[in-house]
């Protein structure tokens, strides 16, 4: 059993299986996100990236106890990414309508909500939120215009919210693209923008809310973290070892 393990976790097998998961991410980027994390996400998929992170797993206390302790970071690093994105996807897999991991919540100004659509239209319900977002204010800033005739690109929107939880004050939150706010382990995006009328006919603009909920967010962003410890502790390594005439590996 030990020569077994030894010789699944041997270098060659690492290195094998390294130039086989490049290949396939260059597949699965042609394949292009959606589809991509769609295939991703199929059960047979998730249960070999799971015994992945397992050999990985054990790989990383090998090393531990053998004192390689910049392997062990890179390979820890590696299981929390791994590890964190599978929470993530049994997170999706458990959702129900009392408790969604994702969703769009699209308002005009003055509306408030905690239901979560999708689909193009978003008219299927999905779940409901443990709070309410009232969308305050929503703004779109511009370019100076260079032509009168034409309409000026843009160059930023945003959404200004409150959250009310309860049993909690209400809080206001300025929501801009790549700045969520982040209510209750849901992290609310400002996705899109668009054109409506109101109740009179008016013209108006609505915003689009994205809700994900994700528990293994930590996780992944603190392998990265032990990952860029573990190659940096590994150059530092490798870096004396050849100065002193010694193979780092």
């Amino acid at each position: 059993m030990k020569r077994l393990l030894n010789r699944f976790l041997s270098l060659s097998v690492a290195a094998w299986l390294c130039i086989l998961l490049s290949f396939g991410s260059i597949a699965l980027a042609c394949l292009g996100a959606t589809r991509a994390g769609e295939w991703m996400s199929r059960l047979p998929n998730l249960i070999g990236i799971a015994v992945l992170t397992l050999g990985i797993a054990i790989t990383s206390v090998r090393a531990l106890f053998r004192r390689r302790f910049d392997s062990a970071l890179f390979h820890g690093g590696c299981v929390l990414i791994m590890g964190g994105w599978l929470v993530g996807q049994v997170a999706l897999r458990v959702a129900s309508p009392e408790n969604p991991a994702n969703g769009l919540m699209a308002m005009i100004d003055g509306e408030m909500s905690d239901q979560l659509f999708q689909g193009a239209r978003l008219e299927k319900l999905v779940g409901r939120v443990p709070f309410t977002v009232k969308l305050e204010k929503f703004t779109v800033e511009r370019y100076p215009a260079r032509d009168p005739q034409h309409e000026a690109p843009v160059r930023e929107y945003s959404s200004r919210v409150t959250i009310q939880e309860r049993n909690k004050p209400a809080r206001v939150e300025n929501i801009r693209v790549n700045h969520p706010a982040i209510v209750q382990g849901f992290y609310i995006y400002q996705m899109s923008w668009g054109q409506t009328q109101d109740r009179w006919g008016n013209p108006v603009n609505y915003t689009v809310l994205q809700f994900k909920r994700d528990p293994g967010l930590l996780s992944v962003y603190s392998g990265f973290g032990l990952l860029f410890v573990g190659a940096f502790w590994f150059a530092a390594r490798c870096f004396r070892l050849k100065r002193g005439g010694v193979a780092c590996l």
